[in-house]
């Protein structure tokens, strides 16, 4: 039995093969690995990929990420990981981590895992999107006491480290956080056969995460960030440098550009409310009221 199918998409050469072979080193159990190249010029071979996929154009993420969650679901795998290209995996005991988390006790089950990053963005605490925090040093492996500490959770020498260190930044770093950035999503299985796969309108990818999130909560599970389990993001390396990915990736159609949440989450059915990722709203009354969707989960034609 496959414990787990690893999906990535890629934009550019430089980071599949990395992210590939720190995934072997750090990653116990029987495990697949998809990619989905939309490189301009073609990955070619990369040794421990089982299936190659290439489109004749840029599929965008939610639908490059549904071709190989196809493959996974035939395959029956217990686990399904949609994961960016510039993810690398620092430690054996990451996926345990994860493993942990889904077995939390928890009133509303968790069907969505995604691990920390020892990189962290700024922006989600009103800072420019190019200013990160790195609360180790980067390395291609880290020791088992340098893992204990991220685990440990407490990160006071960042204000040593990072003199101007936004002061809602956490200092105290444990447990989960419920919404993720879908950077490296883990999914049960079971989730795609609950809550559906990615919406393939969405074009060449945001907001989708948004979509997700507010479906899954809406039907009373949860998706969370864990503090259990620590991989490295680079963030946003293949899509996020447009220049470069450019330069090297499919091109993308402009034509196809769609993000829109209020049409698949109407404020007309929803007490005038915008999306809540985490599924419920307010009402009027006081009463606290789902967030209702228009039922389709679409697909594009490749």
């Amino acid at each position: 039995m496959i414990e787990n199918v690893f999906i990535t998409a890629a934009l550019r050469n430089e980071f599949v093969p990395a992210m590939v072979e720190s995934l072997y080193r750090n990653t116990p159990g029987k495990f697949k690995v998809i990619v989905v190249d939309q490189t301009r010029d073609g990955l070619g071979d990369i040794k421990g990929v089982h299936l190659t996929l290439r489109p004749h154009r840029n599929l965008g993420f939610a639908k490059a990420m549904n071709e190989g969650i196809i493959h996974a679901l035939h395959w029956k795998s217990d686990f399904i990981t949609c994961i960016n290209d510039d993810v690398e995996f620092i430690h054996k005991n990451w996926w345990k981590g994860i493993v942990d988390t889904f077995n939390m006790k928890s009133q509303n089950e968790i069907l969505v895992v995604n691990p920390e990053s020892v990189r962290i963005p700024l922006w989600g605490y009103g800072r420019p999107p190019n200013e990160y925090i790195e609360i180790l040093d980067y390395k291609k492996d880290l020791t088992d006491k340098e893992y204990q500490f991220l685990l440990d959770g407490n990160f006071s020498h960042l204000k040593e480290k990072y003199p101007d260190l936004p002061k809602t930044f956490p200092l105290e770093y444990r447990g989960v956080c419920d919404g993720i950035a879908a950077w490296g999503p883990v999914f049960k299985r079971k989730h795609f056969e609950i809550i559906g796969l990615w919406d393939e309108r969405f074009y060449p990818g945001g907001a989708e995460d948004y979509d997700m999130m507010g479906r899954v909560y809406s039907r009373n599970f949860r998706a969370v960030s864990t503090r259990q389990s620590w991989v490295w993001h680079w963030w946003g390396k293949s899509k996020d440098e447009q220049k470069k990915a450019q330069q090297t990736s499919m091109p993308i159609e402009p034509e196809r550009h769609w993000a829109d949440l209020s049409y698949l989450w109407p404020r007309e059915w929803n007490g005038d409310k915008e999306l809540d990722v985490w599924g419920h709203y307010d009402g009027k009354d006081g009463k606290r009221k789902t967030f209702i969707r228009r039922p389709e989960i679409a697909t594009v034609e490749i």
